[in-house]
C-alpha cells in the first residue's frame, strides 16, 4: 500500500520514469526556506509539535543560519530567532519542557562554537546560558536521570575531536567537566537510558576511522564499556525506543560503504545483538519513532524506510521514493510524518520537505 504524501515545498516534477505514487504541492504553503536546510536539529515538544533550529542553507553548506520553526502537522512557522547562526549542534528536550541547543559551527571551516541557549515554549523566546567549557559541534547529547544534559565527544573548538563530556545543570544553567571518554570521537550516537544514564556509541575516532567503542554515562560520573558494536560505525542514527532498548542504524565504515545493518543495545543485559537489516545502506540519516513503535528512518540513499524491531522487518516507503538527502530530520506531528531538508550527493540543498500521512503508511 502506498503511502498517501505531500511536498512541503521544493520541486518533484512527475515523468514517465517515475514509479512512485503521485505527489502533489501541499496545501499548507510551508515556505521553502524551511526546508532549504541541512545539519539542522528537528526536536519533538511535550505539546506534540516540532521545533526545527538552525542548520546550513546554502549549496556547500558554508553558511548557517539563526532560523527556528515550530512545525504542527502539515503547518510550520517561523519562532523567534537564534541568537547565533550555527549547524551541526545539539538539541536536547529537557523534563521542563525547554530545549538546550549547544555549540556548532557557523560556517565551513570556523571554529567550534561555544555558545548555548535556551528556547522556551511558552514564551518563544531563546535564552543565552553559560558557555560550554570547550566549544565543540558534531557531538552527542543526552538527557540524564536527574535532569542534566550530556554534552560529548565531537570536534573541538581547539581543533581535533576529543574526548570531554561536560555536565549541563539546567536548575544553574551552567556547565561543569564530565568524565572522559575512552578515547576522542566524533559523531558519537547518544541517547538516554531508562536507568538514568546514556548511551554513548560508534563514531570517528580520527577522520574516517570508525569506532565500535561503546560505553554508558551516569549522572554520578561513572563509564562503563558495554561494547564492542557488532560492526564499527559512524554517521549512523542511535534511537531510544519505548521498550527501553537503543536501536543503532546504518552509517558508514569508511565513508564509502555504506552500512545496511543496524543493531540493538539491550539495555538490562547492556549488550548488543544484530537488528532488522535495512533494504539498502544508509548514512548521514535521520530517524523517528512512530506512534505503533516502528522507526521511521531517511537519508543516504532514496526512500523512507519503516523498520519494524518486533518483526524483524524493514519496508520501504513508495512515496518517497525521490527522496534523496543527507543530513535531514525527521518527526512526527498532527497524525504525519515529517521529513526536513538534507543536501545531494554534491552537497547542494534538497529543498524538499515531506508529510506522509500517518495512517497511510504501509503495514
Amino acid at each position: 500500500m502506498a503511502a498517501a504524501a505531500a511536498v512541503l515545498t521544493g520541486c518533484t516534477a512527475e515523468s514517465a520514469s517515475d514509479p512512485g505514487p503521485r505527489v502533489v504541492e501541499s496545501p499548507a504553503g510551508i515556505p521553502a526556506e524551511l526546508a532549504a536546510r541541512a545539519a539542522h536539529t528537528m526536536t519533538p515538544l511535550l505539546d506534540g509539535s516540532l521545533l526545527v533550529v538552525g542548520g546550513c542553507v546554502t549549496d556547500g553548506c558554508g553558511t548557517a543560519t539563526r532560523d527556528s520553526w515550530i512545525i504542527e502537522g502539515r503547518d510550520a512557522r517561523p519562532t523567534t530567532s537564534l541568537n547565533y547562526v550555527r549547524d551541526a549542534h545539539s538539541a536536547t528536550l529537557l523534563a521542563d519542557g525547554r530545549v538546550v541547543v549547544a555549540g556548532g559551527f557557523a560556517a565551513e571551516g570556523t571554529p567550534a562554537l561555544d555558545t548555548v541557549e535556551i528556547y522556551d515554549p511558552e514564551t518563544e523566546r531563546w535564552a543565552e546560558v553559560a558557555a560550554l567549557t570547550t566549544g565543540r559541534g558534531a557531538h552527542g547529547a543526552a538527557l540524564l536521570g536527574d535532569g542534566t544534559v550530556l554534552i560529548a565527544g565531537g570536534w573541538a573548538r581547539t581543533g581535533g575531536f576529543t574526548a570531554t563530556t561536560e555536565i549541563f545543570d539546567p536548575l544553574t544553567a551552567t556547565f561543569r567537566p564530565g568524565p572522559e571518554l575512552p578515547m576522542p570521537v566524533a559523531g558519537v550516537g547518544a541517547a538516554s537510558l531508562p536507568d538514568g544514564c546514556a548511551l554513548l556509541a560508534g563514531g570517528e575516532r580520527e577522520s574516517g576511522v570508525p569506532t565500535d567503542s561503546a560505553v554508558t554515562v551516569c549522572p554520578d560520573g561513572t563509564v562503563t564499556e558495554v561494547g564492542p558494536l557488532l560492526e564499527a560505525r559512524f554517521k549512523h542514527a542511535t534511537v531510544p525506543l519505548a521498550s527501553g532498548d537503543v536501536l543503532i542504524v546504518g552509517g558508514t565504515s569508511d565513508d564509502r560503504e555504506l552500512l545496511p545493518s543496524t543493531e540493538i543495545f539491550d539495555a538490562e543485559s547492556q549488550t548488543f545483538r544484530p537488528g532488522p537489516q535495512l533494504t539498502v545502506g544508509r548514512y548521514k540519516l535521520g530517524a523517528a519513532v512512530l506512534p505503533d513503535g516502528r522507526v521511521a528512518v531517511a537519508g543516504g540513499a532514496p526512500g523512507v524506510e519503516l523498520i519494524d524491531v518486533a518483526s524483524g522487518a524493514s519496508t520501504l516507503v513508495d512515496a518517497a521514493q525521490h527522496t534523496v538527502a543527507s543530513f535531514s530530520t525527521l518527526g512526527v506531528t498532527g497524525g504525519v510524518l515529517v521529513v526536513l531538508g538534507g543536501y545531494d550527493e554534491s552537497i547542494d540543498l534538497t529543498r524538499v520537505g515531506l508529510a506522509i500521512d500517518l495512517a497511510q503508511l504501509p503495514r
